[in-house]
């Protein structure tokens, strides 16, 4: 008589907190590797050895409803496991889009979800394991590195992809490709829970000018500046490039009102945009005259500057 084959077991895995890194200047060194810093959403996978999968966010967000492919792609890996890493959606251009992944991790109902699968697929890359049948967060990262090429995880919509040995290469490697940047990491740091200064990331920092249009006042009777609404001029107008509201000092803040008060307007100068400000919050429109520098990492496919910083005022 043929022996019945019995179900998987599952194995109660601990909940942990995921290791992040600090910012800093980019090291040096053959203390350290480095890695892509992809533009997504941290994840950890939970694999207990059932074959199912949970993938929760850094904030506890369960994730797995709303990413099923990850979830499908990861059930058939042998647990018990925790993966860490990142949700990632691709642009056209090849790289991530943060864009992307937004209109993806806002869905849950169970139509919007799918067709999201469908349309903007996304992908798990995992670069740490932090615990297999047993914890491995006191070992070294180079250690766990290795556990983890051993797993072969490349499967449609998950990746593994190799560290670098050198941050240097690392940093051109991800400059030329115009990704956010690298998280370089010490070959000897354990996986602590929480931020931690040996893991460390390096962004590029892309630098541009845009014409001021418009500005949210702040302070007692509008006398500082919270805020600049800036754009681009096409040939088609001013298109809206997004707000700006850090990187000014103080002087800097009621210098600028008082400029941009003597250039006051009527009317937008933009082209039509929704400027995604909160309710009831007050613009003042003005003339697009005075040009400044700010400092992004990325335009999105919207034409809006992600994570601007005022760097000065042009010609000043």
């Amino acid at each position: 008589m043929a022996s019945r084959r019995s179900a998987p077991s599952r194995v109660e895995l601990p909940h942990i907190e995921p290791m992040l890194a600090t910012t800093g200047p980019m090291p040096t060194g053959p203390s350290w590797a480095a890695e892509v810093k992809w533009d997504g959403a941290r994840s950890l996978a939970y694999l207990p050895g059932d074959g199912s999968v949970q993938l929760v966010g850094r904030n506890l967000t369960d994730y797995t409803d709303r990413f099923p492919e990850i979830a499908e792609a990861l059930s058939p890996v042998a647990g018990p496991l925790i993966l860490d890493g990142e949700i990632v959606v691709m642009g056209p251009s090849g790289a991530p889009s943060f864009n992307l992944l937004q209109q993806r991790v806002h869905r849950s109902r169970l139509a919007a979800v799918r067709a999201g699968a469908a349309s903007m697929p996304a992908l798990y890359i995992v670069f740490d394991v932090p615990h297999t049948d047993r914890p491995l967060t006191g070992e070294p990262y180079y250690e766990r590195r290795h556990r983890l090429e051993e797993l072969h995880l490349d499967r449609p919509r998950v990746r593994a992809p190799a560290a670098w040995s050198t941050v240097e290469d690392a940093f051109t490697w991800t400059r030329e490709h115009r990704l956010e940047g690298l998280v370089a990491k010490r070959v000897d740091s354990p996986y602590r829970f929480g931020r931690a200064a040996e893991w460390r990331k390096v962004k590029h920092i892309q630098v541009s000018d845009v014409l001021i249009g418009g500005w949210l006042p702040g302070g007692p009777h509008g006398a500082t500046v919270r805020a600049v609404l800036v754009g681009v001029q096409l040939d088609q107008g001013l298109l809206f490039a997004g707000s700006v509201g850090t990187g000014f000092d103080t002087a800097e803040r009621r210098a600028l009102a008082a400029a941009l008060r003597r250039l006051d307007a009527p009317v937008s100068p933009f082209t039509p945009a929704s400027f995604g400000l909160p309710r009831g919050a007050e613009v003042r429109f003005v003339r697009p005259e005075l040009t400044a520098e700010v400092a992004y990492l990325e335009v999105t496919e919207a034409g809006r500057l992600r994570q601007p910083v005022w760097r000065g005022l042009r010609g000043t």
